[in-house]
């Protein structure tokens, strides 16, 4: 998994560039459905001279996987020098590498010639990959005719008639183009003149240095990428950390200063619930007041004279509770009568109804009508 975007950047690599005279240089084919390492392993078993670990050896992988350009020398053949400078390059090649991405137009012999020392590839103009390469170093500077019998012989090699012969100038240079390394040819202008783009999962193969000081190469830049990748995911996490810390801080400030607009507001608030509970007081005393003197008064216009009431009290805001007695106990039911046809009653109860001694006594519950099943006396809610 990613962690950054996939960004296509050119960068350098630090190369170093074999001479390719001091290599043994073949084309091998490719069965693409095979391991290319254990292919080449096996050609060079059968191709070079010596074993492989003797070797330093490498190849180069064409675009179609089809072909692979394979070199291999003693390593005798390199000082303990130029092995030593080796360990501080990305990666080492022979310099002919980048002569295979010329991709002329045609049937063409090219021509790469860096002081004493030329290398030639050569092309049949049906496909993208050389079917010729060749190496050779001279005792000085080659003549014309020198480098003209050079492509003839290369010619030869790749079964080619007369073809076209091109020089090409340029110094070898590496770079890192997205996930590929693209091995050129640049001329003192900074113009590319050839070159080709290996993939990342060829890198290794292209190199000549020693496989097991590869394999350790590898494990260390794959120790280094996690340790860089433990490193952005603890940069992240301490990130989002940090945004969350901002976040909470923003948070606290939003809740003191609105906390201290509560505060300054807090005075005016007390005044509105005094001012509220002043107004709703005086509702109650005008609205929802006990008017008990009306009510008495609506319930003693239907009372006979005969009777009288001992105690009276109230029951809430809208009901009487009344002991009365009487000398003649048919006045008690004309009054219930008379009570049960006021319309601003909602409730008449008799109770408790006893005679004794020639005197009736008798408990009366009424109850008035609310707002909401018809006016109470003196207009009573």
């Amino acid at each position: 998994m990613r962690l950054l975007p996939r960004f296509k950047l050119s960068s350098p690599v630090a190369a170093a560039f074999a001479p390719a005279d001091r290599f043994f240089l073949r084309l091998v084919p490719l069965a693409p459905d095979l391991p290319v390492a254990g292919q080449v392993e096996l050609a060079l078993e059968g191709l070079a001279p010596f074993p492989v670990t003797q070797l330093y050896w490498g190849a180069c992988v064409a675009p179609d996987r089809k072909t692979a350009l394979v070199y291999a020398a003693h390593r005798r053949r390199f000082s303990a020098e130029e092995i030593a400078a080796w360990e501080r390059a990305e990666v080492v090649v022979p310099d002919i590498v980048a002569l295979a991405g010329c991709k002329p137009d045609g049937i063409a012999v090219m021509l790469h010639a860096d002081g004493d020392r030329v290398n030639g590839a050569a092309w049949n103009g049906q496909a993208a990959w050389p079917v010729a390469v060749h190496a050779r170093a001279f005792p000085a500077a080659p003549t014309e005719d020198e480098r003209r019998h050079f492509a003839h012989e290369l010619a030869g090699r790749a079964g080619l008639g007369a073809p076209a012969v091109r020089l090409v100038g340029g110094t070898p240079r590496a770079r890192r183009e997205g996930d590929g390394l693209a091995i050129e040819l640049v001329d003192v202008a900074g113009s590319v003149v050839a070159g080709l783009v290996i993939a990342r999962a060829d890198e290794e193969l292209l190199d000549i240095r020693d496989r097991a000081f590869l394999e350790r190469r590898r494990r260390n830049r794959q120790h280094g990428e996690l340790v860089w990748r433990v490193l952005l995911g603890g940069l992240a996490a301490a990130g989002l950390g940090a945004g969350l810390d901002l976040a909470a801080l923003g948070l606290r400030l939003t809740t003191h200063a609105e906390q201290l607009r509560v505060a300054a507001q807090a005075p005016y608030v007390a005044k509105l619930e005094t001012a509220n509970g002043l107004t709703s007081r005086v509702d109650e005393l005008t609205h929802r007041r006990l008017r008990f003197f009306e009510m008495l008064a609506a319930i003693n216009e239907a009372r006979p004279r005969s009777i009288q009431f001992n105690r009276t009290g109230t029951s809430g805001h809208h009901a009487l509770e009344i002991e009365a007695q009487t000398n003649s106990a048919d006045d008690v039911g004309t009054y219930e009568a008379a009570l049960r046809r006021l319309p601003a009653l909602e409730k008449v109860e008799i109770r408790d109804l006893r005679a004794r001694d020639g005197v009736t006594t008798f408990g009366l519950s009424v109850a008035f009508k609310t707002e909401g099943g018809g006016a109470a006396p003196g207009g009573a809610p």
